[in-house]
């Protein structure tokens, strides 16, 4: 009867350890850990400002109007800073500084400019027969390297002056309001459309050259449209 017990104690004993071996074997040692990045994203906003501009009345043929267009950096990141400039013409006689009337009439631009060193000029000026108007385009740079414009930081001014030109009377010119209008564009400088499939750490390796770089603003169809008061005569946003 003694022997009967010990065998059914040892048989119990014997199935506790089976138990127990097969709970060991399911109690993996397990972790698990987590990475949140921060990552703070960049701004490009620029103000067109006229610093010294003052609305002229009653121009008269050679004038010069002190027009003194420059694109402030009021963004976080660098960008590359562009402008056109559209100026309305006529078809008319224009008078040489000594008197001569030319020939004949032609269409031409009712007002000049001189480009300051630091722009140049882009591609060939857009001719809009129906508003008679022409456009010209212009980046802060060189023909082959475009500018960065710092954060907080100015671009030269485009030109500091507009002349009315020297139109001959009884123009049509007499009495009508014309109008000259700029516009100013800005892109960041970095990772612009470079070609790249696979990454690699390098954000410095794409397009500079100011043609390239509008071309890739252009299909972005940037707006001008200003959210912001501006100073009625100076074009500068209140508060900067």
């Amino acid at each position: 009867m003694q022997n009967k017990k010990r065998m059914k104690t040892m048989i119990a004993a014997t199935a506790m350890i089976g138990v127990l071996a097969i709970g060991g074997i399911s109690a993996y040692f397990t972790d698990g850990d987590t990475a949140t990045n921060t990552f703070t994203v960049g701004k490009v906003s620029i103000d067109l400002q006229e610093p010294n501009w003052n609305p002229p009345k009653d121009i008269t043929p050679n004038q010069e109007i002190k027009k003194d267009p420059q694109i402030k950096n009021d963004g976080i990141n660098d960008a590359y800073m562009f402008m056109k400039v559209t100026v309305p013409y006529d078809n008319i006689t224009v008078v040489a500084q000594d008197g001569t009337k030319a020939a004949a009439k032609a269409d031409t631009e009712l007002f000049s400019y001189d480009v300051k060193s630091g722009w140049i000029e882009i591609g060939t000026p857009v001719k809009d027969t129906n508003n008679k108007t022409v456009t010209h385009l212009y980046a802060y740079g060189t023909a082959t390297q475009m500018t960065a414009v710092a954060a907080n930081q100015k671009t030269g001014t485009l030109f500091d002056w507009v002349k009315f030109v020297n139109a001959r009377e009884d123009e049509g010119l007499e009495g009508t309001t014309k109008n000259i209008k700029i516009d100013a564009y800005a892109i960041q400088t970095q990772n612009i459309n470079d070609g790249k499939t696979k990454l690699d750490g390098i954000n410095s390796d794409g397009k500079v050259k100011p043609t390239d770089v509008w071309a890739v603003l252009e299909r972005q169809n940037p707006t001008t449209t200003v959210s912001v008061k501006e100073e009625a005569n100076s074009d500068i946003k209140q508060g900067n």
